[in-house]
């Protein structure tokens, strides 16, 4: 389990079924379930825009999330549930569009610049 009041969720970066960002956001999530989230904010104005753009509702993650899925279940769902259009465009938001802060991101929590 994760603790984000002592280490940093993963980079937003990092690849989770073909999503980016999809990685950080289940790490925010699930330490906001066992209260664990330190300063980091659940569900974001990054998040938001994320799931926006992939066309799941905060409820479906959520509820997910709060379900106790996995990594694999986690992605598996995205997968299922999110068309290729659309994770195209969240990976593109992301990776592109928002890039700068990504990058910030990485450098406050002290990881290497990790474009792809």
């Amino acid at each position: 389990m994760i603790d984000l009041s002592k280490e940093a969720p993963r980079s937003g970066r990092e690849m989770l079924g073909g999503f980016a960002w999809l990685a950080r956001m289940a790490d925010k999530a699930k330490a906001k379930g066992t209260g664990t989230l330190g300063e980091y904010i659940s569900l974001c104005p990054m998040d938001e825009g994320f799931l926006l753009r992939s066309g799941v509702t905060e409820d479906a993650f959520v509820g997910l999330i709060s379900s106790g899925a996995d990594d694999e279940e986690v992605a598996s769902y995205f997968e299922r549930n999110v068309g290729t259009a659309q994770r195209d465009a969240a990976n593109e938001w992301i990776l592109v569009e928002m890039s700068d802060h990504v990058d910030e991101m990485d450098e406050e929590e002290g990881r290497a610049l990790q474009r792809p």
